[in-house]
């Protein structure tokens, strides 16, 4: 079986945005579309708003899921990730720091942006599972990614 993380890492680098899947305080799914960065561990990190919803979520079921994939209209370019993991926020000053600048290297987002971003949490998915589809390979091809 091949070892798929390099691709993985080089997917994540290449796409913008993660559909996030949380669970409310009433243990209903929510789901939300959030640009996010990526390291080589395959950890996610995004920007958030404390008060928005998934935030929220978060402090009481930090167990999500999510997905990233390209848009696409031929089924045979299906090509994407599944994951599951714990989200948490960044604490640390330095790593928040690293992360911000790898973020805005990846976004370009304007000035004027400094001060919501100032004002946001920096979370972090770290993933338990995490699963690779290609139907470029052949349909239906998918793969367990093994993480440390």
């Amino acid at each position: 079986m091949s070892d798929y993380r390099e691709t993985v890492r080089t997917f994540l680098k290449a796409q913008s945005t993660l559909s996030l899947a949380t669970v409310n305080a009433g243990d209903q799914p929510e789901a939300v579309p959030l640009f996010y960065v990526s390291d080589d561990s395959l950890r996610l990190y995004w920007l958030s708003s404390p008060n928005s919803r998934h935030s929220q979520n978060l402090l009481a079921h930090p167990r999500v899921a999510g997905t990233v994939y390209p848009t696409v209209w031929n089924w045979a370019d299906i090509v994407g990730l599944q994951l599951e993991g714990e989200a948490s926020d960044v604490t640390d000053a330095a790593q928040r720091e690293h992360i911000l600048q790898l973020y805005l290297a990846k976004f370009k987002l304007p000035e004027s942006f400094a001060e919501a971003i100032a004002a946001s949490t920096l979370f972090m998915l770290r993933p338990t599972w995490m699963r690779w589809l290609n139907n470029r390979e052949m349909f239906g091809f998918k793969t367990e990614i093994p993480l440390p």
